[in-house]
């Protein structure tokens, strides 16, 4: 057994031909009909793992130096010649967690901890099916630590907007959803090479650098604001810079070519319009205001006419 656990191990890790091993040489039972009906997940993959690892005996020092190909070949036939490539990675997606946390009424980290798991076995309704819960939880215990920590924070992040799952929720917010976690990436991202940074760096990389941490954060910023605002209230506040420009977008995607290209003038020349009178506000702080207020109005129709075109021209 061993012997073979090691030699599959140290191989491509065919996903299937693992749970083939498991079904032959292990003894969790519901672990071996999850594999079977999850399929191969990032989870499922590394608890698979982890279980064929003791299985052999392994340490896992010794089970990560063991020398072996990275990626699964996958045999495709072209015109009758065979063709070796690699397989796609497969983007993790545990809806079984959340799924399983929904059916008892807690949290994913509520579920998976071990007063949970006492409190629902010394039940006197569950006691004609400890075993059963005892299985389902230990594997949902199991699912939850291999995640990655990305992984665990996205649970965190659905369980608490849980209306991005509603049929009913706003398309608008479903992208927002993409663009703040770009936003907090490229936020981080220029945190970290700012801190990095030599002390004799220019200044003007110096505050390029800054410039993008700012944005970036005030962006991310803007679109959490917006998520908690809908979850709280059911509808949208408006006020994020994407969710105006997107709100734009949806407007014009309807308009003929030469209508869109009359929305395209007209948002030019509003632009142009109220940027003079910005300029010649003054000292006049309510007039400022108007008018910086229309130029961020007409720099967001105009950015997002300008995107319409783009994807018409691509197409």
């Amino acid at each position: 057994m061993k012997q073979e656990i090691i030699t599959y191990l140290a191989g491509p890790r065919n996903f299937i031909e693992g749970v083939e091993l498991y079904e032959k040489y292990g003894v969790n039972r519901m672990l071996k009909k999850s594999f079977r009906r999850q399929g191969e997940t990032e989870t499922m993959k590394a608890i698979l793992l982890e279980e064929l690892r003791k299985l052999a005996g392994l340490s896992e020092r010794e089970f990560k130096t063991i020398r072996r190909n990275s990626k699964q070949p996958v045999v495709e036939k072209v015109e009758n010649k065979k063709v070796e490539t690699t397989q796609p990675e497969i983007k993790y997606s545990d809806d079984l967690l959340l799924e399983l946390a929904e059916s008892f009424g807690v949290s994913v980290e509520e579920l998976v901890s071990s007063d949970f798991r006492d409190k629902v076995l010394s039940m006197d309704e569950n006691a004609d099916r400890v075993d059963e819960l005892e299985e389902q939880l230990e594997e949902a215990e199991q699912r939850y630590k291999a995640a990655p920590e990305t992984v665990t924070k996205m649970i965190r992040f659905r369980e608490k907007f849980t209306f991005l799952n509603s049929p009913d929720c706003p398309d608008i917010l479903k992208i927002l959803v993409s663009d703040m976690f770009t936003a907090y990436g490229k936020y981080k991202e220029a945190f970290a090479r700012l801190e990095a940074a030599p002390d004799d760096i220019s200044s003007l990389t110096t505050a390029e650098e800054a410039q993008a941490v700012v944005e970036n954060f005030i962006a991310n910023r803007e679109m959490w604001d917006e998520l908690e605002y809908y979850r709280e209230n059911g509808k949208i506040l408006g006020k994020c810079e994407k969710v105006k420009s997107l709100s734009v977008r949806k407007g014009v995607e309807n308009l003929s070519d030469i209508d869109i290209q009359k929305a395209l003038n007209n948002a030019r020349a509003n632009l142009s319009k109220n940027k003079t009178k910005l300029e010649q506000a003054g000292d006049d702080e309510k007039k400022k205001a108007n008018a910086f207020a229309l130029v961020q109005k007409w720099e967001t129709t105009l950015k997002a006419i300008e995107e319409e075109i783009e994807v018409r021209k691509k197409k």
